[in-house]
């Protein structure tokens, strides 16, 4: 068969070729225009086999490659968003729960932290009492149990109202007074305060310009019979107005009675001459009072035997001390000193 006896098959087999070309060439835009949207992928051409193709060739090296991932940053940042957003009081919620379980636990026990303190009251049955009465169980005395906390209360305030000797001489000198002065020969009584601090604020009241502040001084002497009172007073003496001199005056012949008269002999022997003449007058006038037989105190303490006693006898030991005065550089000393020997040892000697 030839060629022209086969023109029904090759007319549609050349039909077929050209549909088929035709709807190649139809889908050919649509893939061209998909695959234009990717990225597109470009490869380094590789030079043939030349010495410079030797020194770019890997040779079968790996290669380390490294994928970032552009949407992780994205996770991230949503992850934290959404923590900012939890509410703050979720961590919380254990510690809640925590005391809910604590409170029962304090309410077992309410009577810690209180005070223990016991009112006991003493039993006692109804009977006939003293009087003849029915006794009321009522009226029992009531005992309160402690234990020993206000005792220690109490020593710790004690030790806490103690004042330093610098405190209790800027005391006086800031607020004289007679609470004060009080409360100060108190605490020199429970030996508080020492004999140099009480007689130093002494001092310092005596030369005060006011007349109260030098009566408490003339106060503070008053309560204490010695050696250092007598010679404060004397050396002070001619500073005080004329009505304290008068109370300093009574109060220095106090000393002229027998229980006080070693006081006398110390205050002769001083190394102070307004204090040894002082001594000597009041040992002048103590002399005169008992050769008269007069008690030459006001002093309500007097009353008692032990110290009203002032005989003439007694005077016979300042007869060696007015024998060494005699021979002073003192003029008024030395004529205080005859003048005593002159009368004690006539009257001594007439005994």
């Amino acid at each position: 068969m030839s060629f022209t006896d086969r023109k029904l098959e090759t007319a549609i087999l050349g039909f077929a070729i050209i549909m088929v070309g035709g709807m190649g060439y139809l889908l050919k835009a649509p893939v061209q225009a998909a695959l234009g949207g990717q990225d597109v992928v470009y490869e380094m051409p590789r030079p043939k086999t030349s010495f410079l193709a030797s020194l770019f060739d890997l040779g079968g090296r790996e290669v380390s490659r490294n994928y970032v991932n552009p949407f992780s940053k994205k996770k991230e940042d949503g992850k934290k968003a959404v923590q900012a957003t939890k509410p703050a009081q979720a961590p919380a919620k254990p510690a809640v729960a925590q005391k809910k379980k604590e409170a029962p636990k304090k309410s077992e026990d309410p009577r810690k932290g209180k005070v223990d303190v016991q009112v006991v009251a003493a039993e006692r049955a109804k009977g006939l009492g003293d009087d003849g009465f029915m006794a009321d169980s009522g009226s029992a005395p009531q005992r309160v149990e402690n234990s020993g906390k206000n005792q220690n209360v109490a020593e710790q305030q004690q030790t806490k109202n103690t004042l330093s000797g610098d405190q209790w001489r800027a005391l006086m000198m800031a607020q004289p007074s007679k609470e004060n002065m009080a409360k100060l020969l108190e605490a020199y009584s429970k030996k508080e305060v020492d004999d140099q601090t009480f007689y130093t604020i002494v001092t310092d009241l005596f030369r005060s310009n006011k007349v109260e502040t030098q009566a408490l001084a003339l106060m503070a002497v008053k309560s204490n019979y010695s050696l250092k009172s007598f010679s404060v007073t004397s050396q002070y003496y001619d500073q005080l107005t004329p009505e304290l001199q008068q109370q300093a005056h009574a109060y220095l012949l106090n000393y002229a009675v027998s229980a006080r008269l070693a006081i006398l002999m110390a205050a002769l022997q001083s190394s102070d001459v307004e204090v040894v003449g002082t001594a000597a007058q009041v040992v002048l006038a103590g002399y005169q009072n008992a050769k008269g037989g007069v008690v030459s105190s006001g002093d309500p303490r007097n009353s008692r035997g032990d110290i009203t006693v002032n005989s003439i006898s007694g005077y016979s030991k300042f007869i060696p001390i007015f024998q060494q005065l005699a021979q002073s550089h003192d003029s008024a000393i030395v004529t205080l000193a005859n003048t005593a020997l002159s009368q004690i040892q006539s009257a001594v000697a007439s005994l």
